[in-house]
Parts: C-alpha cells; sequence; structure tokens
C-alpha cells in the first residue's frame, strides 16, 4: 500500500496553491461525491475539515484516521481530496478502488474547482476549524502524530 502511494505521489501535480481562504473567511459549501459516488458534503454543521492536495498530505490524514477509529464516527469531521493532478485512468482504475476500501468517506474533487480556494501546503495535511462555515482555525501537519494529537 505504501508503495502505491509512493507511485501515487509522484504522479500528481505539485503547483503551489494560492492560499484563497483565510481565518476570519466564510466558506462556501462544497459539495461532492465521496468513493462510493454518494453526495458527501462540507456544510454548516462541518466543525473540522481534512483537506489532502497531495499524497503525502493524504497518507497523514489515512493514517490519523487508521490511528484512532473513534474520528471516523465524528460526523462533524469531514475528510476532503483534491485529486484533479492524478491522471484519470490511475484515479479510476488505481486510487478509487484503494479509496472504496477505506472505513471512512472521502469526498473526491475530481477536477479541483470546489477545493481551489482551501488553503493548503506542499505534501502536508491541512486541518481547517469551522463554526457555521466561518474558518478559525488553519494548521498544517507533515505528520499523523502530530495532526492525531491536535484533533484527540
Amino acid at each position: 500500500m505504501r508503495a502505491l502511494i509512493f507511485v501515487l505521489s509522484s504522479m500528481l501535480a505539485t503547483s503551489a496553491w494560492a492560499n484563497t481562504y483565510q481565518v476570519g473567511d466564510q466558506i462556501l459549501d462544497i459539495k461532492l461525491q465521496d468513493q462510493h459516488e454518494a453526495q458527501y458534503q462540507v456544510d454548516s454543521t462541518t466543525t473540522r475539515v481534512l483537506f489532502s492536495s497531495s499524497m503525502d498530505g493524504g497518507t497523514v490524514i489515512q493514517e490519523t484516521l487508521e490511528a484512532d477509529p473513534e474520528l471516523v464516527k465524528d460526523s462533524t469531521l469531514i475528510y476532503v481530496a483534491d485529486i484533479s493532478g492524478m491522471p484519470s485512468l490511475i484515479a479510476r482504475f488505481v486510487a478509487l478502488p484503494q479509496f472504496k476500501k477505506f472505513p471512512y468517506r472521502v469526498a473526491l474533487d475530481n477536477e479541483g474547482e470546489q477545493t481551489k480556494p482551501l488553503p493548503a501546503q506542499k505534501d502536508q495535511a491541512t486541518l481547517i476549524e469551522l463554526n457555521n462555515n466561518q474558518i478559525t482555525n488553519i494548521s498544517y501537519y507533515e505528520t499523523a502524530d502530530a495532526l492525531l494529537a491536535e484533533l484527540k
């Protein structure tokens, strides 16, 4: 699995994202499908968004959620992944089957448009804290241990 993640991470686009959203901004609802093609959204009930725009960031989030299964039960915590930089054939035949094995939901942005304004740093997981769609805190994590400590 780790080899697959490494291969996929090298295929993702590594362009820098402009941090459009800042602390204090109201974000728009994000409506995507999860890995099972069910509607999944960030809305006013969401208090925390885990966001990855790279495979390294996704690995941090995956390891965090696997380390504490109770996090998966938190309906106010949403995992959003921008997979738009992944070649469509790889996404369809390699990544999506792997996502379907996860015991938690992942909102997938295939086009990159809805997640474009979300803050991100290269190869890190982003934690965006919200109160009624208003961003109250943004932090970045390179390791699952650091992210897990923040979420507990």
